[in-house]
């Protein structure tokens, strides 16, 4: 009867022991991943210090160059003298006074226009038929050349062209420098003598 709890502890030991390895493994297995990230991120530290390190070097400074020596024996030109012109700026005569303005002379009256000389109508009337022309039958026409003066009445008469009768043409002068009148023509307003011609008909149709 000891015999049997002896193996049983043996195959209880057993398995603690396989237990004890299974667990080894485990944790050699995560000590290898936790050892493999650390190796990482150590390698990517290292890179990243080695860029700093690069990009932090200074470029090598370029030293310019001296400028070459001027060339031997050159002669410089003479200084530019610059010649300002002069002007004289004379001042404008003073503005001469205006001349006084005359006051233009009155405009002359308009000339007076001289008038015609004009019959009045209403004295200028037949004169009357003498009694024996009108039995003998004489008729015709007296043509008269009168004077006029001032006043507009005739102060002379003559026979141009007679009638045919003398009785007729002395009728008819009598008539006229008695009874016939005229406005007298002007000159500069004022009246003057004309001359005219006027012309007397005899007819038997308007004898009385």
């Amino acid at each position: 009867m000891e015999r049997p709890n002896h193996d049983l502890q043996a195959i209880v030991a057993g398995s603690n022991q396989g237990r004890a390895v299974s667990l080894a493994i485990t944790i050699a297995i995560q000590v290898g991943v936790i050892l493999a990230l650390i190796a990482g991120l150590a390698a990517s530290q290292i890179k990243k210090e080695l860029a700093s390190i690069s990009a932090s070097v200074e470029r090598p400074k370029v030293i310019p160059k001296a400028p070459p020596p001027p060339p031997p024996n050159l002669i410089k030109p003479p200084p530019v003298t610059t010649v300002v012109p002069q002007f004289a700026i004379q001042a404008p005569p003073p503005p001469a006074a205006p001349a006084p303005v005359k006051a233009a002379p009155p405009a002359p009256p308009a000339p007076i226009k001289p008038t015609e000389l004009k019959a009045i109508a209403r004295t200028h009337t037949l004169p009357p038929y003498p009694t024996i022309s009108q039995r003998l039958g004489e008729q015709g026409t007296s043509q008269l050349q009168v004077a006029i003066n001032t006043e507009g009445a005739v102060t002379d008469c003559k026979v141009t062209k007679s009638s045919g009768s003398e009785r007729l043409d002395t009728a008819a002068c009598e008539y006229v420098k008695g009874h016939w009148k005229w406005q007298p023509p002007t000159q500069e307003g004022k009246p003057v003598t004309a001359n005219t011609m006027v012309d007397v008909v005899w007819n038997l149709k308007n004898a009385q």
